[in-house]
């Protein structure tokens, strides 16, 4: 497992077309990967809107965390936040966080929501220990055209 220490070697960057084998096997390993979303079209297209909406971890030119951001002019989201296993507990996953945050909030949001399995406490612990709140419970519903 990589050390907190080593955080000063890791560069955060936006997403470009050529990460998306790395980033999808992160998605992947994390659970993350649904097709319809992260395929590498989609992933293409939204950083062609935004390109800071994709960042990357890297760390001796390796892809070692992902995290995406959503907004809509009046909520802005946090998701697909995934670290390579290895470097889980590291930090990179707080700094990408952190990096996401800060695009938000420069861009004038003053809150910013994620949306969290309710079956895995200790990842709601985590965001908690980081000054998220939990809210309302939903339902994710899909329709397919």
């Amino acid at each position: 497992m990589a050390g907190k220490q080593n955080l000063q070697s890791i560069s955060i960057r936006p997403y470009i077309p050529k990460d998306y084998p790395s980033i999808r096997r992160i998605l992947e390993e994390g659970g993350l990967y649904y097709d319809e979303m992260d395929n590498e079209n989609r992933l293409k297209e939204k950083v062609t809107r935004d390109p800071q909406s994709i960042l990357v971890a890297i760390e001796a030119s390796r892809i070692i965390g992902t995290v995406s951001i959503m907004e809509d002019g009046r909520m802005a989201f946090i998701f697909r936040l995934g670290v390579q296993m290895e470097q889980k507990g590291s930090g990179v996953g707080t700094r990408l966080l952190q990096e996401a945050e800060t695009i938000l909030h420069e861009r004038g949001y003053n809150e910013v929501h994620i949306l969290v399995d309710e079956n895995n406490p200790e990842l709601q612990k985590y965001y908690e220990q980081r000054g998220y709140e939990r809210g309302h419970m939903y339902c994710w519903m899909s329709k397919e055209f």
